[in-house]
């Protein structure tokens, strides 16, 4: 079967971090970084005493020996801990000398190969790290770290059913591997295979790195229990802004078909007043604030509980509304821009960082030929790192940033727009909660809720996707925008 599966890899390669084939392998930071099993750590620190033993035995005869005798018995230098050093300190060469000469020396060492092919995966060098792990995983077929690795590969290359089958391996191999079991359910939402996803995706908050959280983990876990009189906490213990966004649909439902006492929304300061404004929602709060509840349930969990599939996704026409007064306003102060009103979001930032996710951003030059539209208006929807881009030359946008201090303020806006194009980030999430038509340009790996091989989404009835043909490929995608913006239906507004 490894080999079938990998005359089927054959295109670019990579893996994530450090580790063996053990029940006990930890995953890293990064959620692809395994570190080594006992028995392997057990084998470093014996190999470590020994040189230890051979420095002290070539320096004993010296009590102060001088410099010159210190350089020519030098203490022995962790690979994996200065590969890291020099890894951070932007000595990609020396990072990677480091573990190959490990490697090299250490040809039974899963965690020396593994470790390789991760450093490899990590900068893109598909090729490469594949180089190392596919004779590695053929030596040890059996080891968990090197078929995750290898699964890795498959995912960076889309092919998701031949990362799904060496992430099923890896869960074979180590029953316990978290970071298997939640890559696997990633790549089973690119299927559309959503109750087994959502169930692995379980395992999220095992992986070391979680988004600690402020909420109270003691209240007991709500499962679908009756909530009469009750008070039920539901937040987002995983994802982003557009996570919260996207799977606030389901707070309505709670409240339509469990009748709580009373259900409190958890989530981020941006979306507290969007919200707080949904049917159903009693209170909701972007910190603790010694509030008492008797339940408590991730917003994750709620397609789970509602068992949701990818052909009956709810309210994908819309469940998000802009308060009223506020959309008003809005309108008055763009009823000087008569033709097409076209929101702009370029970039795709980190959770709760200003930088931008380079992958899924477009650049704003590509967009810029939008300009030469008759009719056409242009509105930054942008936040963040991106906006270093504008101005865009031969592009006028009009820009209202200080004016939009939440997604309450950016709903009020949008509604007042025709179109909106945005990457795969919260302003896309949002546009289609609220109905709104958008064109999300996405990159070539796709994103996890947006399927394989299709314009429309499941979750937005008002979505169409606009895929990059090949990895890097935005300028067939500007090319797409431009034709359809330009075929767009003008309103009659004067």
């Amino acid at each position: 079967m490894l080999r079938k599966l990998f005359r089927n890899l054959n295109k670019p390669a990579g893996a994530p971090g450090p580790a063996p084939a053990d029940p006990a392998l930890q995953v890293g930071q990064d959620q692809g970084q395994v570190q080594g099993t006992e028995r392997n750590r057990e084998q470093d620190q014996e190999r470590d005493r020994e040189r230890d033993r051979e420095r002290d035995r070539a320096t004993a005869y010296d009590p102060a020996p001088e410099p010159a005798a210190l350089e020519a018995a030098p203490i022995p230098v962790d690979p994996y801990a200065a590969s890291g050093v020099a890894e951070q300190g932007g000595d990609l060469a020396g990072a990677e000398a480091l573990l190959r000469d490990h490697a090299r020396a250490h040809p039974d060492d899963i965690a020396a190969q593994a470790s390789l092919g991760a450093f490899l995966f990590r900068h893109e060098r598909l090729d490469a790290a594949q180089a190392v792990l596919e004779p590695a995983l053929r030596r040890f077929p059996d080891a968990a770290a090197l078929l995750f690795n290898s699964g890795r590969v498959a995912q960076a290359r889309l092919q998701v059913d031949q990362a799904i089958s060496l992430y099923r391996l890896a869960i074979a191999a180590a029953p316990g591997f978290a970071a298997a079991r939640h890559m696997l359910g990633l790549q089973l939402f690119l299927k559309g295979e959503y109750p087994e996803a959502f169930l692995h995706m379980r395992t999220r908050n095992e992986l070391s790195g979680a988004s600690p959280t402020a909420w109270p983990r003691s209240v007991p876990r709500w499962s679908g229990e009756s909530l009469a009189g009750k008070r039920l906490l539901a937040w987002l213990d995983w994802g982003g802004l557009g996570d919260e966004i996207q799977f606030a649909r389901y707070l309505p439902m709670i409240a339509q078909q469990y009748r709580p006492g009373s259900l409190i929304a958890g989530c981020s300061q941006q979306s507290l007043r969007l919200l707080a404004d949904m049917p159903g929602v009693d209170q909701a709060y972007s910190e603790m604030s010694n509030i008492e509840v008797d339940y408590q349930v991730s917003l994750f969990d709620l397609p789970t509980l509602f068992g949701t599939t990818v052909a009956g996704v709810p309210a994908a026409a819309g469940y998000l509304a802009a308060a009223p007064q506020e959309a008003r306003a809005w309108a008055a102060r763009l009823a000087p821009l008569p033709g097409l009103r076209v929101g702009l979001c370029w970039g795709s930032g980190y959770w709760g960082a200003q930088r931008t996710r380079s992958d899924k951003a477009i650049p704003l030059a590509l967009l810029a030929p939008l300009a030469g539209l008759a009719d056409t208006h242009f509105i930054c929807l942008q936040k963040g790192q991106a906006r270093e881009e504008m101005p865009c030359p031969g592009m006028t946008m009009h820009d209202y940033d200080a004016d939009l201090e939440d997604m309450a303020d950016t709903a009020a806006l949008i509604a007042n727009l025709d179109l909106v194009i945005s990457v795969d980030t919260s302003v896309a999430h949002l546009a289609g909660a609220l109905g709104k038509p958008v064109l999300m340009p996405l990159k070539w790996a796709s994103g996890n809720f947006w399927l394989l091989d299709r314009e429309d989404s499941p979750w937005y009835a008002s979505m169409r996707i606009l895929r990059q043909p090949a990895p890097g490929d935005w300028n067939s995608v500007a090319g797409r925008l431009l034709t359809l913006v330009a075929g767009w239906p003008r309103p009659g507004r004067r």
